[in-house]
């Protein structure tokens, strides 16, 4: 019997309940293998006979795959993938896939929300509701969003999404992205920066969509903050890394930028005295952009789908390394 390897506690966080993983795995002649917790030596025992592995944030580093004897498929369950040696896998052919598509409105939206939230200071007016408070003052200084400027970093699928709607809202929309054509831009009727600290000084509010790599570890530092206008805003919904969370708070703190709405941070889940938690210029949330009941059922649809496809030797639809094919 073929047998598929589920791994990283985020997966069931996410998912409380594993029989919809088990029976579509049974129909498909496998038998599904739950690893729980960290344990090394317990993963790699689970994973060398293993046809199939669905991982959140659970590194599967060189030295795992080259002890994987008969892997058809590695899929992050998840929009990223950045905890898998993907070129490791790539020289052992075998495909890695993600499910890119399952959250690109909820995360839009939850962006969205933070701009919103953080721009019309909600966190500082309900603490003062909160104590028996009715002093609007307590969140000045508010502008209006129209005419203001969002730049978005990352015009991918999260970061078309974002700025469709924004748009409508009446905000100026901007973006970075130096993979992308002049075309796609004139579509979707953004404006181009062609240097990320330009858009970074040009916008009002500034919201972060890209994977984590080695290009975007830490490209929101000290240096980039002291671009940003000192009315202007941080949204993060993508990978807390993305940030040099140091320097966010010093910004922060010393008003170099006038606030953050976070829904990831560098550890999650975070140590208690995270010094970001306790700002009142920042909103923070628990990595829950991506949540709704309809987003869960089409990650764990759209995972087991891929999943599947690959043991009945077919084409993964979301390759992340279509090399392996030729």
């Amino acid at each position: 019997m073929k047998k598929i390897v589920t791994a990283g506690d985020r997966v069931y966080l996410k998912f409380f309940n594993m029989d919809f993983f088990r029976e579509r795995a049974k129909a498909a002649g496998a038998e599904l293998h739950m690893v729980l917790g960290l344990d090394d030596g317990e993963f790699k025992n689970a994973i060398r006979d293993a046809d199939g592995l669905i991982l959140i944030d659970r590194p599967l580093t060189k030295e795992h795959i080259a002890i994987m004897e008969r892997c058809k498929i590695v899929l992050a369950l998840e929009v990223g993938y950045d905890f898998i040696d993907v070129e490791a896998a790539t020289r052992r052919k075998i495909p890695v896939s993600n499910v890119p598509a399952y959250c690109t409105h909820q995360v839009a939206f939850h962006a969205l929300t933070l701009i919103l939230s953080v721009g019309r200071r909600l966190k500082q007016l309900i603490a003062e509701t909160s104590k028996g408070g009715w002093d609007y003052k307590t969140g000045a200084p508010v502008f209006e969003l129209q005419g203001m400027k969002l730049g978005i970093v990352g015009l991918g699928r999260i970061g078309r999404s974002l700025a469709a709607k924004a748009g409508a809202l009446g905000l100026r929309v901007a973006a970075y992205d130096p993979y992308l054509a002049d075309d796609l831009f004139k579509l979707l009727n953004v404006e181009r920066f062609y240097d990320l600290e330009d858009l970074l000084g040009a916008s009002d509010f500034v919201s972060l969509h890209v994977p984590l790599n080695g290009e975007t570890l830490h490209m929101i530092g000290e240096r980039e903050l002291r671009r940003m206008k000192s009315a202007g805003i941080l949204i993060n919904t993508c990978r807390g890394k993305v940030i040099d969370e140091k320097s966010l708070y010093k910004a922060l703190q010393n008003r170099i930028i006038a606030g953050a709405g976070l829904d990831v941070l560098e550890k999650e889940p975070p140590d208690g005295n995270n010094p970001l938690l306790g700002l009142n210029n920042v909103i923070v949330t628990p990595h829950a952009a991506w949540y709704s009941e309809n987003s869960m059922e089409r990650l764990r649809e759209q995972g087991m789908d891929e999943v599947i496809r690959a043991l009945e030797g077919k084409r993964p639809k979301n390759l992340v390394n279509p090399e392996v094919l030729y």
